[in-house]
């Protein structure tokens, strides 16, 4: 019998339409968010989010364009905004961490990063959705213990955490440590075993 999907994977192929439209909607503009104006650029970050996409190019660009112009705009959602863009800073912030170098100068995407991720943190000083963004703000670093110990620290205090363990999984295939990320994952899959993501 065929596979099916889950419904998450139906929802991501959604909003992989959804993404492409509002692309296509931007063209026209050459894809200048200024251009493009709120709603259009609103919704294109919106459809890259409910997609998935790993789409960091056009997060940056229309995320700091409507953190910029249109943060009051944003309402509520401008917290999602923050951390959709920040996600996006680390990803082009990153720098490995040579072995015996010293402080280097940070880029302007971390010191932007980090400055997203103050705001998150005093607006939401409990929350393990921000300890995990602190987490991969230490990785992109390059300071992977720290990492480590800020994934450990959520799973202590939520243990079915499935984006800290995901991030760990990852961290420990990264480090060279396969044997210890697939007994992370099985021990997470005999607590969770509906997963799909993990299997």
């Amino acid at each position: 019998h065929p596979l099916t999907l889950p419904k998450a994977d139906a929802a991501a192929r959604c909003g992989m339409s959804a993404l492409a439209e509002a692309e296509a909607a931007c063209a026209p503009y050459g894809n200048e968010p200024s251009r493009c104006g709120f709603e259009l650029s609103r919704s294109l970050l919106l459809a890259v989010r409910e997609s998935r996409a790993h789409r960091p190019d056009l997060v940056l660009k229309f995320g700091q364009y409507l953190l910029r112009s249109h943060a009051g705009r944003l309402g509520a959602e401008v917290w999602a905004m923050y951390e959709q863009v920040y996600i996006a800073l680390l990803h082009y912030g990153r720098r490995p961490r040579a072995a015996g170098s010293g402080a280097e100068e940070p880029s302007e995407e971390m010191r932007l990063a980090s400055e997203y991720y103050s705001l998150l943190a005093a607006r939401f000083p409990d929350s393990m959705r921000v300890k995990r963004l602190e987490g991969m703000m230490w990785e992109a670093k390059g300071e992977y213990d720290m990492a480590m110990a800020d994934y450990d620290e959520i799973l202590e205090e939520e243990p079915n955490n499935l984006a800290a363990l995901k991030r760990q999984v990852a961290l420990l295939r990264a480090r060279g440590k396969p044997a210890e990320a697939a007994k992370r994952l099985a021990a997470h899959l005999e607590v969770v075993g509906a997963d799909a993501d993990g299997w």
